[in-house]
């Protein structure tokens, strides 16, 4: 019977919380774009300022430095973003490790001694 009352709030709720989750999901993608076209700018500024005329090899040169240089500021934060995973794995192993040993030890322990904590 509960189900019955909610059933024209649900009506209601549904595409109101849809219609937000895609206006969201689309600020996210604009988002993007829109840090793309930061980027582009700072990029043909950078050259500007190196006295870089647009169309000239120089130019073409600089915007291709810059590019690389992003390229591999992307690739330096993924390579940190993994090294932090798997430094994480690894200290949780040791922890789940050490938990393991601790409670396996308990099992051992006399039946009057002061009990283990294994957190």
């Amino acid at each position: 019977m509960t189900l019955y009352f909610l059933t024209p709030i649900l009506r209601i709720l549904v595409p109101i919380v849809t219609s937000i989750l895609l206006v969201v999901g689309l600020n996210g993608c604009a988002t993007l774009e829109e840090r793309r076209r930061v980027s582009l700018a700072q990029d043909i500024d950078t050259c500007a300022s190196f006295g870089a005329a647009f169309g000239s090899p120089d130019y073409t040169g600089c915007m291709l430095t810059q590019q690389q240089r992003r390229d591999a500021q992307g690739i330096e934060a993924l390579e940190r973003a993994r090294l932090a995973t798997e430094i994480n794995k690894t200290m949780q192993d040791m922890t789940d490790s050490r938990i393991r040993n601790c409670e396996r030890q308990r099992k051992h322990d006399r039946p009057g001694a002061r009990r283990r904590t294994c957190a």
